[in-house]
């Protein structure tokens, strides 16, 4: 890196230390070679475990909700809104984060196919004290956490509402992947890596991404989506490019990112969102025989097959840097336990 991004990095760091925040992730967390999976693929590839942030089997929203729940706080706010499907992740993290802070959060999972018996993510946000509120499965999760703020606002509660359709949470979300993109390129000897890959339909990759182009760094960001357009949740190229730059702007840095500088397929996806599928359920196969480290079969599963995927289709040197920035999720393997036993079988 060139002595003027050296600089940029501690003007960033400066600039995050301003934000309001809490501390709730164990952070750095590991970048990890993967030398045996060289060996069976010959894709170089470092994994940045974020699975490893810590609180209540950790995942990459942990990081995230120390920015978004830091402005909570600061806002005034004494109870948290979350909605989505039945095994969602960041339901899973907003319910231990609240635990930890002493604030009530309140859940609203589909009664989706993945509902009962109540297990993995569902069954971790029972235990931690959270107040679920199940709603149909066709129903809008946006509309139904919005509801329930007017409610609350109405009996003299302050709620802070995240996830989809909350713009700001969003991108108070995407900051904390600007500042895993500084931990990625520390712990690489401050040489950015060739191409950045992760599982993300919005905050995750707009941080990553906004954090090169505010180094000015060449590294190729990679991002697969694990829901289709039509998803509720489902954020376009356009609307990544939007979150960098509402980014951007909380940190004072201008961003002049637009839609075709965003990278984010759908290939992946399959049949559905949640929905395993055949190379996905390949991936964790792989990386769990050769390196030890699990992913599931939701996003990170079918994120790293895209990653396997772009080495042998895209012409990747033998030598290329790829870092693949695993975002947990690890309580869902127990919802999919027949997937994952019948792949195995077959």
């Amino acid at each position: 890196m060139t002595e003027v991004a050296l600089e940029r990095v501690d003007e960033l760091r400066v600039r995050l230390g301003a934000l309001p925040r809490v501390k709730l992730a164990h952070l750095p967390t590991p970048l990890t070679a993967c030398p045996r999976l060289y060996e069976a693929t010959g894709a170089r590839v470092s994994i940045k475990r974020d699975d490893c942030t810590g609180l209540a089997f950790g995942g990459n929203k942990v990081r995230q909700l120390e920015f978004v729940l830091g402005d909570a706080i600061a806002s005034g706010a004494d109870c948290l809104i979350q909605g989505s499907a039945s095994q969602s992740n960041h339901s899973r993290q907003l319910a231990a984060a609240g635990a930890r802070l002493g604030l009530d959060v309140f859940l609203l999972p589909k009664q989706d196919e993945r509902s009962t018996p109540v297990q993995g993510n569902q069954l971790v946000s029972h235990l931690l004290g959270a107040t679920i509120l199940p709603i149909g499965a066709s129903e809008s999760s946006t509309e139904r956490k919005r509801q329930l703020a007017d409610s609350l606002r109405a009996h003299g509660r302050t709620p802070y509402v995240v996830g989809m359709g909350e713009d700001r949470a969003l991108a108070l979300a995407a900051l904390a992947y600007v500042e895993a993109l500084l931990e990625i390129v520390e712990a690489s000897n401050d040489t950015p890596p060739d191409v950045i890959v992760t599982t993300s339909q919005g905050s995750t990759q707009a941080g990553l991404q906004l954090g090169c182009h505010l180094l000015n760094l060449p590294t190729k960001v990679i991002g697969i989506n694990p829901m289709p357009p039509d998803h509720e949740a489902y954020i376009s190229p356009a609307g990544i490019a939007d979150l960098t730059r509402s980014a951007g702007a909380l940190l004072g840095l201008p961003c002049t990112l637009t839609e075709t500088d965003i990278v984010n397929s759908t290939e992946y996806v399959g049949q559905g969102y949640g929905i395993p599928t055949t190379a996905g359920l390949a991936a964790i196969k792989l990386l769990a025989s050769t390196e030890g480290i699990l992913l599931d079969p939701v996003y990170s599963g079918k994120g790293f097959a895209g990653l396997l995927d772009h080495h042998r289709t895209h012409a990747t040197s033998p030598d290329a840097r790829l870092v693949f920035v695993h975002t947990g999720g690890l309580p869902a393997i127990f919802s999919y336990a027949s997937d994952l036993i019948n792949d195995e079988q077959g």
